[in-house]
């Protein structure tokens, strides 16, 4: 069975997860959430070890254990996959983001120094923008302290406001004095995650060589910027890829700005086309992907519908995707003053590629 892509976005958001805390007693969630944000502490290196668990129902799905090495910027990931016995390394020496893959011998390369606004961010950074972005979709309580690895940890639950959420509801137990999150268990629909760290060092030593990866000399390291970087389309040129014409937005209602196509790699063996549309004053308004409606990747049970197709909702990105004619579209607002009720009217002014 495979994962879903709520799911598949659900696992790599569980690592960007964490809360801050400080050390006084009897204090509220809200307290605490303050008091992280307005605090100067945050950790710039420690040493890790995790194990995280996915189920989906009773079935295990994915068991890994991770190792994380942090010293700044510089950031060594070791990904060891207990059911396949398959280990992937990714290595961040500040200048250069390298994956290999020792199971199918893979290595990808990619710059991130030219990244506009990479720095690496700790903790306490993480937790203020993540808390921001849940900020409307859940609502949280602290549910008491417990001590775990030895150290005093704040227990707060975060309960989803809306049952079919991209996040479902979860628990955190966080560190109080690192700002670090130590365990979290959360739950969308079937599917639960647990993450639990067996071992934590935030006063690290680190080798000479723990910032560095012994890829064998035969192993060809490829460009990974130019294996997912996306090729400028015309509409035509898009169905054509799709074999049949896709909607797009009235001009009455929307300008087209860019339309990119991702040709079949990887997992996603298929044609994928992503359009950006504006106001006539250039305003950004949304991002509609195309793709031919997945079998194995059903839409949730909704209360909302778009052009008379069943429909789902995610809150937290704004986005809504539903079926049709064998196409799935996924649209992103990305203008906050956009209301659902202009959106679903404006979907119904929807034209095919054929017309334009």
């Amino acid at each position: 069975m495979k994962l879903t892509w709520k799911k598949v976005m659900l696992i790599m958001s569980m690592f960007a997860l964490v809360l801050g805390g400080c050390s006084q007693n009897n204090v509220s969630a809200e307290e605490i959430i303050h008091n992280a944000i307005e605090s100067e502490k945050d950790l710039a290196s420690y040493f890790g070890k995790s194990e995280m668990k996915v189920y989906e129902g009773e079935e295990l799905m994915e068991h890994t254990v991770m190792e994380e090495y942090v010293d700044g910027i510089k950031r060594k990931i070791i990904n060891i996959d207990q059911l396949l016995e398959q280990e992937i390394i990714v290595l961040n020496d500040g200048e250069n983001m390298t994956m290999y893959d020792e199971a199918t011998g893979e290595a990808h390369k990619m710059i991130t120094s030219e990244l506009e606004g990479f720095t690496g961010a700790g903790p306490k950074d993480q937790f203020i923008s993540m808390m921001d972005m849940l900020k409307e979709s859940h609502t949280h309580e602290l549910v008491g302290e417990e001590e775990i690895l030895g150290d005093d940890t704040y227990h707060i639950r975060m309960k989803a406001n809306e049952k079919n959420g991209l996040i479902g509801d979860m628990e955190f137990w966080v560190d109080q004095k690192t700002w670090f999150i130590v365990k979290l268990v959360t739950e969308t629909g079937d599917m639960k995650v647990e993450v639990t760290y067996t071992e934590l060092d935030f006063s690290p030593k680190f080798s000479e060589d723990t910032f560095t990866i012994d890829i064998p000399e035969d192993v060809e390291i490829t460009d990974l910027e130019e294996e997912v970087a996306p090729n400028n389309v015309t509409l035509e040129e898009a169905a054509k890829a799709l074999e049949q014409p896709i909607l797009t937005f009235s001009e009455d209602d929307a300008k087209l700005d860019s339309i990119t196509m991702r040709e079949p790699q990887g997992e996603l063996n298929r044609y994928e086309v992503d359009m950006t549309f504006s106001s006539e004053e250039g305003a950004p308004l949304f991002m509609l992907s195309v793709f031919p409606t997945p079998e194995d990747m059903p839409i949730s049970e909704s209360d909302v519908e778009v052009r008379g197709n069943d429909a789902e909702y995610e809150e937290m990105m704004d986005a809504y995707l539903w079926d049709e004619d064998g196409l799935r579209y996924n649209l992103m607002v990305v203008n906050p003053d956009i209301k659902q009720e202009e959106i679903l009217e404006i979907t119904e002014n929807m034209v095919l590629s054929s017309e334009e």
